[in-house]
């Protein structure tokens, strides 16, 4: 067996990809400023924009025309094209599915993106919540997303006592997951007597909103609860900004106490139309992550093993796509009898630097240890290398009948994952950082550069 193109293949992969643990070096080293990084960042996603275009699709269309530049082998380019789509299907279901387990915390942008995910899942099953709640049904959905932001979450554990009968009622809770038991002091005895229990989105010390009076009852959590809690300073901050709650909570003090929880039938608006009305009102400043938000998240899930090897595997789902089109590139280039692309090559290397730069740094300020980030992204640059080699080694040079749809396939799987890539991790990662116009003009000037290469070799 002729080693000769798989070594090829390993080389060219190396170089690549060693811009990945130098990258890393230069990021931990230097710090550099979030502009700089983007500008550096958009760069590398324009020349690898341009490798993509050129040397995959470009060379698919190339293959498929005859002489005068008529497609002649059309399935090439639809084999092509469906299997880009796919590529960039399977990116993003793994990439969700890595996520999910920790593996955004490997970029900045992926983690703020997973924040204001959560924030809204939070704030849907919280608008859930508020929209069975008779006092806020006849609000406005524009109105009642001004309520997101006074709104924080409790946890309360098995058998501890929210709040007790007697105390001062300053304060409304809506029920997220769990159970709490409503108890009054039972005249004549020790014990008290539990008179209602709610469960999620049920909504209890409602009473706290429209009146002085002290609690009537006990709350007590029957097993671990999760809810939010609106204080009454911000509830009559509210009132002061929504005419219409103010009315509402008039309105309402007029009632009986026992009609407090019922919804008003008479609200022009069903429950789940106004959660859904709300929802799509959020407002994205009412989203926006903080230093905070960053810390937790961190907190929860950066530790431990599994959110390591998530973020190992996360940046690997980056890389092995474009260390096999290295090594197919490898076989064309001897097939054809000319010189590797090294505008491909040159593109991936200029992606990975500042993409290794920035996520170094920002793992780095998550708390991993340096010696763990130099080693994972050595390990990486190893792993697309050999990726390469085998690329090279599985890929014949000159393919025939249908392994030619098989490699062409192979190309644009590879091709449609690169590409989810860049829109979905470097590019918003760079805009982030560095904002439009930085990105913008990085990015042109990283796909002329690429051009540059490819008119000199």
């Amino acid at each position: 067996m002729d080693f000769d193109l798989p070594l090829m293949g390993l080389f060219w992969g190396g170089v690549s990809a060693v811009s990945l643990p130098l990258g890393a070096l230069v990021g931990l080293w230097t710090k550099p400023s979030p502009r700089v990084t983007s500008a550096l960042m958009a760069f590398g996603g324009g020349a690898l924009l341009f490798a993509l275009t050129i040397e995959l699709f470009g060379h698919a269309l190339h293959v498929a025309s005859g002489e005068h530049g008529v497609i002649e082998r059309p399935a090439i380019v639809l084999v092509t094209m469906g299997s880009a789509v796919l590529g960039g299907l399977l990116f993003e279901l793994l990439n969700q599915i890595l996520n999910n387990k920790g593996a955004f915390l490997r970029k900045g942008a992926l983690i703020r993106k997973h924040i204001v995910k959560e924030k809204r899942r939070q704030a849907g099953k919280l608008l859930e919540s508020l929209s069975k709640v008779k006092i806020l049904g006849a609000l406005s959905p524009e109105d009642v997303v001004k309520i997101i932001p006074l709104v924080d979450r409790r946890s309360f554990a098995k058998g501890e006592v929210i709040f007790s009968e007697g105390d001062e009622g300053d304060e409304v809770f809506f029920i997220d997951t769990g159970q709490v038991g409503i108890q009054r002091a039972k005249e004549g005895s020790d014990t008290d007597e539990q008179i209602a229990t709610l469960g999620p989105r049920d909504v209890f010390g409602e009473l706290a909103l429209v009146s002085t009076q002290a609690r009537t009852a006990t709350a007590r959590a029957l097993d671990d609860v999760k809810a939010w809690r609106i204080h009454r300073h911000d509830f009559e901050w509210l009132m002061d900004e929504v005419p219409a709650l103010g009315r509402s909570v008039r309105s309402l003090a007029k009632d009986r106490i026992e009609d407090l929880t019922r919804r008003d039938t008479t609200s022009s608006m069903e429950p789940r139309q106004w959660e859904k009305e709300a929802i799509s009102r959020l407002d994205s400043a009412m989203l926006q992550p903080t230093l905070g938000d960053v810390h937790e998240q961190v907190k929860e899930h950066g530790h431990g093993s599994g959110a390591a090897l998530a973020i190992w595997l996360g940046i690997a789902l980056d890389g092995i796509p474009e260390s096999l089109v290295i090594g197919m590139l490898v076989v064309t280039a001897a097939a054809e009898q000319r010189g590797m692309s090294l505008a491909f090559i040159a593109g991936v290397f200029l992606a990975n630097l500042p993409e290794a730069m920035s996520s170094a740094v920002t793992m780095r300020k998550n708390g991993s240890k340096l010696p763990r980030i130099l080693l994972m992204w050595a390990s990486l640059c190893v792993l697309t290398a050999v990726g390469a080699m085998i690329g090279a080694l599985v890929f014949p040079a000159h393919p025939e009948g249908f392994i030619v749809y098989v490699i062409y396939s192979m190309e644009g799987l590879a091709a449609g994952a690169m590409l989810t890539m860049i829109a979905e991790t470097m590019l918003p990662e760079a805009f982030e950082q560095g904002g439009g116009t930085v990105v913008g003009l990085s990015t042109l000037t990283g796909f002329l550069a690429a051009l540059a290469v490819k008119l000199m070799h």
